[in-house]
Formats: structure tokens, C-alpha cells, sequence
């Protein structure tokens, strides 16, 4: 039987074409395989059936290049064209399909000047009653639908029963010849331009049809059977093509706003399926589970292989100090200076305060990994003012009293100046090291000179910003590099930096802590060092969200504060007046609002990403040395700036930033011994997501919890910056959707990395040939 299924383009489509015929019985291809397909999954999506170099440049700006990523190219959704409503029972504003009989029909064109150039009106009936269809700008329905023709119509029925209408629904042209015809469930891809979702249809069935035979499992039979996954060829023909009965998550039977109904812009990066969980243990929920577990597990697998490649590299196995730096009975040692083993006991005997409990535990674990000849590649996270720095500091000094060179790498100028001065406070004790400071506005004789100095061995510690890894800048011997917010670099930065030396050791600190479900998919690859506490005596910061309304009253409280000696960062979302959002607080209209109106008799300051490095050092040293009460800025103090007399924290627009950003600018005051505040100043009215992110703010001060919430809130890929880095692709997994899975696929992966740990054995050939089609040959190639 032939049926015609109609769109509100002006397209057709043979509905039997749409099937995806492969089934699990399946076995071989319906026809011979051209050499082209011949490489299977890897076969150039242009040589599918159907696609051609037009249709292949269309699905290549989705990310489809080979028939693998085609098959991956999952629906975000399903249209409902088997079960049939009474037109009486149709839900208002729901979606539904009928089969009805037209019994009235009129074409028309709209008179005067209208973007609508045709409507062709209809009248369908039932058993239980008539149902007005309206289309536009299709005048070739008029050939198709004619009265006495039987419809199978799909789409939101607006109105109430007996006036219910339907707007350019999708239609199936049925067949007198049978009183039940067979619906079908037809599957939504995203899109991008010159593709429709019948195109894509075609080309996704024809595929499915000829390359199947390629999707060899890979899977071990004891992992399907404990889970309960069905074949890897089943999974994708269940999601690609769900049958009647299978639990796939219709339109029909979701609410309108569902994700069913998201659309793919046309110039999004990456398109992706947008699948919503179906019932448990239905064959549609099943398949759906078992995709997500191999992408999971074959990432966790990758992850370790590279964690295992890293290890057989032979870098630098640091000597051991000599007294222990964290001997209970360090005080009571007489250190001879000049021995550079003595050094990191120096260092931990003269600093201005005791390590915490959880400092000295991850001073412990760096160590251990320094003096293995493996290079160190390790996570340090803490909350913001948890000590991160004095930790990286520890590990640059150990590699200094090894005869190596550190690096520490800054996403700002302002704030390598700070590191090297809070590094030359740390170690002026140790004469001989010398720290230096290379960054991109330094004058180019001030720069040769520090090159110079780092090419010779000069100059031990160094800290800057991109400017460290650029051609010119040679190293004599580097041992160490520590990446500080390292969420602010992208991979190949980093590599380039560690390419300055024979495997140095990478320490990467960020103040964002990472939640366990992304660590596990993001820094799987990487050993992670956690500061779980503050330090003892930190004072408290009082958090409050308030509205425009009452601004004179901050700066009332301000002008209190400052009057008792105290500091204050007020910061903007952005530099200058914006003509398109106009209520949106900028540095330059707050500046000349606060000195004119609020502040007039304080000493303020206006400081952004357009200053000079040299006038934001001094602008800082001069709050720092008490010449001014407050700065008006932008978030160029987010990360870093560290002024004990600073206590008030005024965040202007609060609505504006991320709950992470909140979180960092919070954690610019707080590093006395005072106690300070931040004040949220936001509009009365807000969306449900900023209110919900002002009230955590409130609530909490835990960077961790606060973490998890930004990442629920804006996903992995903006709370975290991994879009950036590039570590994390998944086409359907979701870490925190599929959070147990997560677990199940991280302890299978372990179980099977410790039997097998480079996959030798024969039955795991399948598997290692789809991590190597998945992550590439560098997982499982030996380091030279």
C-alpha cells in the first residue's frame, strides 16, 4: 500500500521510505557494497544512499561526516501518527492524530498585500464529529485533498469540542481499499539548513538499511545480560525507528513544551539529540540506556588508557627534601639554607601561618607523584581562599630545590602580577630562588631579559600569562608546570606550555570545584587533589539580595563601612552604556553615579579590561596601600585579587552573571580577619533561573554545592568550560541525567582496564577497535 505523507512545506514523502528496515534478524545488506563502503562506519556520509555533495555539505555542518556519525545523529523526538483519537475526545492544545473524511473543501487566495498567498480550508469528519483543517500557502493540496478523501491528520488541536481546528497539520492521503490502515511513529531529527526532516528520513533508513551490518558488537554478552542492553544493532533501530508498543516518548502523549518540541537552530555548533527518558524497562528506554552506557564506558576506557600512556612516559623523578617538610618535629630542625634539599622544609617552616590538615595532605600527594619518574598529571580543586596558591607555590619550590624550573601560568596579567608577589612573600627566605614575571605587555628589553634568564637557568620560577608558551620562550630545564584556573585555558595551550620540556609535571588548580559526575567524564585522565575545607578563622561573609529600589541604602551602608577603615569592589557587568539594554548597569555610569551622587567624598576608582597592565597594578598597590576606599570594575577582579582590608563586595546587575562568576567575586573579600559582605542588586523582576541562583547565593557559601547547582542550571559545557577545552563529546549521554550510569560504566571500565589493561586479548578486539574509531590511535599507542 502507497501512502503519501504531507508536510508544510511543499514536499512529499513516500511514508514507506521513511521506515528504518533493519531488525534485529537482520543480517547482511540488501545489496553489494560499493569500495566506497567498504570502510563501514567510516564510509563519507556523501556516498549514503540518497545524499550526494549537496546533502552532504548540509549534514557535514551538523558534524556528519561518516556513516557513524549519521547513525549517532539521534531524534530528539517522535510524531505520533499510530494512535488515533475521536475527534470529540481531541485534548485542547494537545497533539493528536485522526483519521477523518473531508466533507468540504474551499481554495481561496487572501485579498490585498499578505504574506499569505493561498489558504486551503477544510472540513473533516468521524463518527464522533467534524474538525475545521486549515492550510497555508500550499495550493498543491488542492490535487490531494478533495472531498470524499480519507485523511490520517497529525497536529495540535486548538478550540474546544464541536469547534476544534487544526493549522497545517501533517496529513497521510489512506487508501479506499482498507478500513484500518497502519500509522506509523516517525522520528524528528535536528536540522540544519537545505535538510528537512523527510530528507533526513530517507537518508537515516537507506543507511540504516545498507551499513548496518557494520555496527558490530563490541560489547562483552555478561555486560548486556547484567544490564539487560539489547544488541547495539537493535538499540539503534529502536531509536532511529520505534515500533508501536516499544515505549518510545511521543509527541502525543507529552505536554507542548516538552523537549520534544525544541528546535535546532540552523547555525547551532553542534546539533544534538534531545531525547527525554522513555518508561522504565521498555524496549525504546532500554535502547536508549544501553548508547548512553557505551558512550560512558568507552570514554571511562579511553580515559584510562591515556592515564595509563602518561604513566610510561619517562620525566623527571625530583629528589626527595631532606628534613621531611612535614615532620611533626619540623621546628626543632636546624636547616642549612644552602642545600637546596632543605628547601621546601624552609619553605613550610617560615610561612606566615600553619598549612591546614588538607594543605598538608595535598602537599603529601604532589610530592609523591613529583618524585616518581611518571609524569605528574594532577587536579588541584578548592574553593575560593581555600589555599589553593601556598599548595602550587610548595610544588614549585620542590621542583626548584631539584634543579628544575616551574612555571605557573595566569589567565590575566593582574593576576600573574599577584602570584609573583605573593611567591617572592612565600620564599624570601630562600634567597637563591628567583622569580620572574613574562607576560605580553611587558616592554620588549624587559622581556628579552627574561627570556634570557629562563633559557639559562637563571631564574627558577616563573610566572605569566599566553605569553609563556609562545615559539621564542626556551627553557633550561622545566620540571613543573601548574596551570592556576585552568578552566580558562584550552587543551592545546596547556600541551604547548608542557612541550617547553622533556615531560614536565602538570598541576592544574581551579577554584571551581568539580562535581563527581563531571570529573569522571571531564578529568578522568587526570588524579584529583581536593581541598575540601577553608582555612581556620576565616571570616564570615554575609551574603543579601536586594533590589534597585533600594540602592541609596547600600551605598548608605557602604559610605559606613568605608568611614570605619574598610574597602569595597563595586563591580559592573559591562564597561560602557548599552543602546539595545539600557537598564544595564556599566562601569562608567556607576562611576560617575557613586562620585557624584552616593560616594561624593570617597577616594574611588574606575577600573576594566581596557587599562593598561601597568596602571592595573598600580590602581591595585594603591588600594592596597590604603590611598583609595573603593574600586568600580568589571569582572577583571573575578579571579585572583587578594585585599584583606577589602570587606564589601556591591555586584551590580547580579542577574547578569553565572552562579560560578557570583561565587569568585564573593571570594574577593573575606581575606582578613573582618567581617564582609555582597550585596546582590538585581530588578524586582527576574526569571525563575536568576531568582534561583540569588537565592543559593544566600543560602550558601559551599563552592561545592554551589557547583553542582551551575551545573545543573547551565550543563557541563558553560559551568565548566569544556566546550572550550574540547575533553568532553557525548551524543547522548547526559553525566547528570545519567548519573548512575555513570557509576555502573566507570566501575565496569575499571574492572576490565585491571584484567585487560591494553585490551590483548582476542575477544576484546571489537572493543578496541571502537575505541580507536571513537578517541583515536593515541589511546592505545605505546609513548615513544
Amino acid at each position: 500500500m502507497h501512502y503519501e505523507l504531507s508536510y508544510s512545506q511543499p514536499k512529499t514523502l513516500d511514508i514507506n521510505e521513511k521506515k528504518v528496515k533493519t531488525s534485529s534478524k537482520q543480517t547482511a545488506h540488501s545489496q553489494k557494497p560499493t569500495p566506497d563502503e567498504k570502510r563501514g562506519l567510516e564510509t563519507p556520509v556523501q556516498f549514503c544512499p540518497g545524499v550526494g555533495p549537496g546533502r552532504a555539505k548540509a549534514l557535514e555542518n551538523m558534524g556528519v561526516y561518516t556513516v557513524r556519525d549519521l547513525f549517532w545523529h539521534l531524534p530528539r523526538g517522535y510524531e505520533d501518527f499510530v494512535h488515533v483519537t475521536d475527534i470529540a475526545s481531541l485534548p485542547p492544545n494537545g497533539i493528536a492524530t485522526v483519521v477523518a473524511t473531508v466533507t468540504y473543501v474551499e481554495s481561496r487566495m487572501p485579498r490585498g498585500r499578505s504574506r499569505v498567498r493561498h489558504i486551503l480550508n477544510a472540513t473533516v469528519k468521524d463518527d464522533s464529529g467534524e474538525l475545521e483543517v486549515v492550510w497555508f500557502n500550499q495550493s498543491y493540496l488542492s490535487e490531494q485533498i478533495k472531498q470524499g478523501t480519507r485523511l490520517r491528520l497529525h497536529g495540535k488541536a486548538e478550540g474546544r469540542a464541536p469547534f476544534m481546528k487544526m493549522s497545517s497539520p501533517k496529513f497521510v492521503v489512506l487508501s479506499d481499499e482498507t478500513e484500518e490502515e497502519a500509522g506509523d511513529i516517525l522520528p524528528l531529527y535536528p536540522l540544519s539548513d537545505k535538510l528537512t526532516q523527510g530528507a533526513i528520513r530517507k537518508i537515516v533508513s537507506k543507511a540504516m538499511e545498507r551499513f548496518s551490518l557494520y555496527l558490530v558488537e563490541w560489547m562483552p554478552s555478561a555486560i548486556l545480560q547484567e544490564h539487560g542492553f539489547p544488541s547495539r544493532m537493535e538499540a539503534f533501530r529502536i531509536l532511529h525507528a520505534p515500533q508501536a508498543g516499544e515505549g518510545a516518548p511521543l509527541d502525543s502523549a507529552l505536554p507542548e513544551e516538552s523537549l520534544l518540541f525544541n528546535t535546532m537552530d540552523a547555525d547551532d555548533d553542534e546539533p544534538e539529540a534531545l531525547l527525554p527518558e522513555g518508561e522504565i524497562n521498555t524496549p525504546w528506554e532500554n535502547a536508549r540506556r544501553r548508547l548512553v552506557f557505551e558512550e560512558l564506558f568507552l570514554h571511562q576506557f579511553s580515559l584510562r588508557l591515556v592515564q595509563g600512556k602518561l604513566k610510561q612516559f619517562t620525566g623527571i623523578s625530583h629528589p626527595a627534601p631532606n628534613p621531611e617538610p612535614f615532620a611533626e618535629n619540623l621546628d626543632a630542625i636546624e636547616l642549612e639554607i644552602k642545600q637546596p634539599c632543605a628547601w621546601p622544609a624552609r619553605f613550610v617552616q617560615n610561612l606566615p601561618f600553619a598549612l591546614t590538615d588538607e594543605q598538608r595532605k595535598v602537599c603529601r600527594e604532589i610530592q609523591t607523584d613529583m618524585l616518581e619518574s611518571a609524569p605528574m598529571n594532577r587536579l588541584l580543586q578548592g574553593d575560593v581562599g581555600s589555599g589553593k596558591t601556598v599548595v602550587s607555590v610548595y610544588a614549585m619550590v620542590l621542583a626548584a630545590a631539584g634543579g628544575c624550573q616551574a612555571a605557573l601560568m595566569a589567565p590575566t596579567e593582574l593576576l600573574a602580577q599577584q602570584h609573583a608577589a605573593s611567591i617572592r612573600a612565600f620564599t624570601k627566605t630562600i634567597p637563591e630562588l628567583q622569580t620572574v614575571v613574562l607576560t605580553g605587555g611587558m616592554k620588549a628589553a624587559e622581556r628579552r631579559a627574561v627570556q634570557q634568564a629562563l633559557k639559562t637557568g637563571g631564574a627558577q620560577l616563573v610566572v605569566g600569562t599566553h605569553a609563556l608558551f609562545q615559539e621564542d620562550v626556551e627553557f633550561d630545564r622545566l620540571g613543573l608546570v601548574v596551570v592556576d584556573e585552568q578552566h580558562k585555558f584550552g587543551v592545546e595551550q596547556r600541551e604547548r606550555l608542557v612541550k617547553k620540556g622533556e615531560h614536565p609535571d602538570l598541576l592544574a588548580a581551579t577554584a571551581t570545584p568539580i562535581p563527581r559526575t563531571l570529573s569522571l567524564t571531564v578529568y578522568g585522565d587526570m588524579d584529583i587533589s581536593t581541598i575540601a575545607t577553608l582555612p581556620p578563622n576565616r571570616p564570615e561573609i554575609r551574603t543579601r539580595w536586594t533590589h534597585w529600589i533600594n540602592e541609596s541604602k547600600v551605598w548608605g551602608f557602604v559610605d559606613e563601612k568605608i568611614a570605619l577603615g574598610q574597602q569595597a569592589y563595586i563591580v559592573c557587568p559591562i564597561i560602557d552604556p548599552s543602546e539595545t539594554q539600557p537598564d544595564l548597569p556599566s562601569t562608567e555610569e556607576a562611576f560617575e553615579a557613586i562620585t557624584e551622587k552616593h560616594l561624593t567624598n570617597r577616594r574611588i576608582a574606575l577600573l576594566h579590561g581596557r587599562h593598561s597592565p601597568q596602571d592595573k597594578q598600580a590602581m591595585m598597590d594603591a588600594v592596597r596601600a590604603g590611598d583609595l576606599d573603593a574600586v568600580v570594575a568589571t569582572t577583571v577582579i573575578e579571579v585572583g585579587v587578594d585585599l584583606p582590608n577589602a570587606t564589601i563586595m556591591v555586584i551590580l546587575g547580579a542577574e547578569r552573571f553565572g552562579l560560578a562568576q557570583l561565587h569568585q567575586l564573593r571570594g574577593r573579600v573575606g581575606r582578613g580577619t573582618q567581617k564582609s559582605y555582597c550585596i546582590l542588586i538585581t530588578p524586582e523582576r527576574l526569571s525563575p533561573y536568576a531568582e534561583q541562583r540569588m537565592r543559593l547565593m544566600e543560602a550558601t557559601r559551599d563552592g561545592f554545592r554551589i557547583a553542582e547547582e551551575d551545573l545543573k542550571l547551565r550543563g557541563p559545557g558553560e559551568a565548566f568550560g569544556t566546550k572550550q577545552s574540547g575533553r568532553i563529546r557525548f551524543h547522548l549521554a547526559d553525566p547528570m541525567r545519567d548519573g548512575e550510569l555513570l557509576q555502573a560504566a566507570n566501575q565496569t571500565a575499571h574492572d576490565m582496564f585491571q584484567k585487560d589493561p591494553r585490551l590483548i586479548d582476542p575477544a576484546h578486539d571489537n572493543m578496541k577497535n571502537e575505541i580507536l574509531s571513537a578517541y583515536g590511535r593515541i589511546a592505545l599507542r605505546r609513548p615513544s
